[in-house]
């Protein structure tokens, strides 16, 4: 097997492609809280503050649940006397800053936000701190405090290095997940099974798109990109038994499976899906749901919430299921979101891993709560918030979501064996230029452009191109 990365000069080329994957959270609405915050860490004695003085610095994305910490981090300064500065910009431009800040060890941030594709990345690189050793330093009364078992372990694999260890904790998870609307559906007299087929979707889609009464039957994104619709095209592709690559690194966008993914997903997004389909991302296709404009809806499990705020014209009116599976039964949950790290370069490691811990601990969430509602925690991170009657009373989704992240494999993604990670988006840096190319070939396919046999013949030379030059292929 050939390493996925190949050197910190493609790293830095490629990181302005990466598009914006997870952003739904940034849209959620906050509400009144329903519980007391947590207690202070045992880390801390009450009434002293021994860390008086150090100050920390965070490299974060903007989306809502990290301005929500940034707003809450006083708590922690309360708590322990170490101030927390936040550097926040949108995806895109934060990858670019945090990347050239830390391949070169600049020193500038303690902390970072990284996605789930960058995770692993960053600390075989070195340019992150291994986790693992800090977690084992951990006083007894501190571990139990944490309570590292209570995260959701599907996650671990996706926040860590296969040869380094752990390398970032979830601020917040996310997988794939059905949304539809029950009231359309009974109205039809159709009944969404918990675990549907893709081809079930398809034809309770066209059933009920209905554009003389501004409503389509699947919201679903066809903007072309790496992480728009190739995205969810990437799950589809699987529950079809297809496969980026074989154990040559070979590619493999021709072959039977891959074909019939291509030709569903056509007629899905044509037959069913808004006029305007290769204009819609994650925010326009959220969007149509949102307003009561569509009758299903796929993307992320973080979206959810929108849909079930106050203000939702909608509330109540959604019911949700299981990624769909197909006829290569393949797997279709994600695993995907943001964590947080410690940058090799930071000069106070014992205070960013208290910080660390101290936001993505159990009292964290009961703090978030507090302050802004329980639909507004940490989603996809802990099992215990998806037991917590509080959630449960507000995020009726809740089951389905555990589900998903549960049942998703990030080590096996394909029906056959593959030589990389990562569900729905290859982990390996070659993705993000393959995924941003194939991307706009498969929404000209889409809209007729490009024949399937022309589509996936220049797809495949793309990415055999980029596999030869990553040193992949001779």
């Amino acid at each position: 097997m050939k390493k996925y990365f190949k050197s910190m000069f493609l790293t830095l080329l490629i990181v302005a492609m990466l598009a914006a994957l997870f952003t739904g959270c940034g849209t959620q609405k906050q509400t009144p809280g329903t519980q007391d915050p947590g207690t202070k860490t045992p880390q801390d004695k009450p009434g002293e503050n021994p860390s008086t003085g150090i100050e920390l610095t965070v490299a974060s994305v903007n989306n809502g649940p990290m301005v929500t910490m940034s707003e809450l981090s006083s708590e922690f300064t309360k708590q322990t006397g170490i101030k927390v500065n936040y550097v926040m910009l949108t995806e895109n431009d934060i990858r670019s800053k945090i990347q050239q800040d830390v391949a070169v060890g600049g020193g500038q941030f303690d902390l970072v936000t990284l996605g789930t594709n960058d995770i692993g990345t960053y600390l075989d690189n070195g340019w992150t701190a291994p986790l693992q050793p800090m977690f084992d330093a951990m006083s007894a009364q501190d571990k139990e405090w944490y309570d590292f078992d209570d995260l959701i372990k599907a996650n671990i694999p996706a926040y860590s290095s296969a040869t380094k260890g752990l390398a970032a904790i979830p601020l917040y998870g996310e997988s794939t997940m059905i949304m539809y609307r029950k009231d359309l559906f009974e109205k039809a007299g159709l009944t969404m099974p918990e675990e549907p087929t893709w081809e079930q979707i398809y034809e309770f889609a066209k059933k009920l798109h209905d554009p003389a009464n501004n409503i389509v039957g699947m919201a679903l994104r066809g903007k072309p990109g790496y992480g728009e619709n190739m995205y969810v095209f990437g799950t589809i592709l699987y529950a079809y038994g297809a496969q980026w690559f074989d154990m040559d690194w070979k590619p493999q966008l021709q072959t039977n499976e891959m074909k019939a993914a291509w030709e569903f997903y056509k007629k899905l997004e044509n037959e069913a899906g808004a006029k305007d389909v290769t204009s819609n991302g994650y925010t326009e296709t959220l969007n149509l749901m949102a307003s009561g404009k569509a009758a299903i809806y796929y993307d992320a499990t973080v979206s959810a919430a929108v849909f079930e705020a106050d203000d939702s014209v909608i509330k109540g009116k959604v019911g949700y299921a299981l990624s769909p599976s197909g006829p290569g039964k393949g797997n279709t949950q994600t695993i995907g979101g943001w964590g947080l790290a410690i940058t090799s370069s930071c000069k106070n490691k014992d205070a960013a891993f208290k910080y660390l811990t101290w936001v993505t601990s159990k009292d964290y969430v009961n703090l978030v709560a507090e302050r802004n509602g329980w639909i507004n925690v940490p989603s996809g991170a802990r099992t215990s918030t998806y037991t917590n009657p509080n959630y449960k009373a507000v995020a009726n989704f809740a089951d389905i979501t555990l589900k998903s992240l549960s049942g998703a494999s990030f080590d096996k993604p394909a029906v056959k064996p593959t030589p990389y990670t990562g569900n729905s988006l290859p982990n390996i840096p070659e993705y993000a230029s393959i995924g941003e190319q194939v991307g706009q070939i498969l929404a000209d396919y889409i809209s007729g452009g490009k024949s399937l046999d022309n589509a996936l013949a220049e797809s495949q030379r793309i990415a055999e191109q980029a596999m030869r030059e990553g040193g992949y292929l001779k």
